[in-house]
């Protein structure tokens, strides 16, 4: 490879992995937003001292924080005061996590019914090589059922402190991005 052209690819990468990085650095909360429809809920998280409640029509600017292990009380209706119904019909829905590089189903749903409100519990275990306090989720549970559609995005962080999961990364980051630089630089006296 000549040296011109190793210097602009090395060049090149610098710029694209710092882009990234600003990107996920200063990229801003969605927060939490009814995207579709008329539903209502809550998830109640008991294990939080405070701020338990996670609500669909909680403000924009505010991130939730979960617990990385917990048995979460739901609750949701299509629509408040709405009946059931006199025939079933088909539903389906989900939640779906949204990280910066993939997104994966949580949780789904479905089946034929005739009600039009739901309430449990769902517990989760985040995995221990998950950084808690790393970064922000876009979260989206959505619902389908006959005429309803309804969709809802929230941002949470799960709680606590990096710890050296994130050092690690931060650490890799650099000697990469090191690496990448030092490709691009001219050898010797040539």
């Amino acid at each position: 490879m000549q040296e011109p052209l190793r210097r602009k690819a090395a060049t090149t990468l610098s710029a694209l992995v710092l882009g990234m990085m600003l990107t996920m650095l200063f990229a801003a909360p969605a927060g939490a937003e009814v995207v579709r429809g008329e539903c209502t809920g809550f998830a109640e998280f008991p294990s939080k001292n405070s701020d338990k409640t996670l609500v669909a029509e909680r403000p924009a600017s505010d991130v939730f924080l979960v617990p990385k292990e917990e048995t979460v009380v739901y609750a949701g209706t299509l629509a408040e005061g709405a009946a059931p119904l006199d025939n079933p019909i088909s539903f389906e829905g989900g939640v779906r996590v949204q990280a910066p590089l993939s997104s994966w189903q949580v949780v789904g749903w479905g089946g034929e019914t005739t009600q039009v409100s739901a309430d449990g519990t769902y517990s989760y275990s985040v995995p221990s090589w998950v950084p808690a306090g790393a970064g922000e989720l876009e979260v989206t549970a959505w619902h389908r059922q006959g005429d309803a559609d309804c969709e809802v995005v929230v941002t949470v962080q799960l709680d606590g402190d990096p710890g050296p999961a994130a050092l690690v990364a931060a650490a890799g980051t650099v000697v990469f991005g090191a690496g990448v630089l030092a490709a691009g630089t001219k050898k010797g006296g040539k």
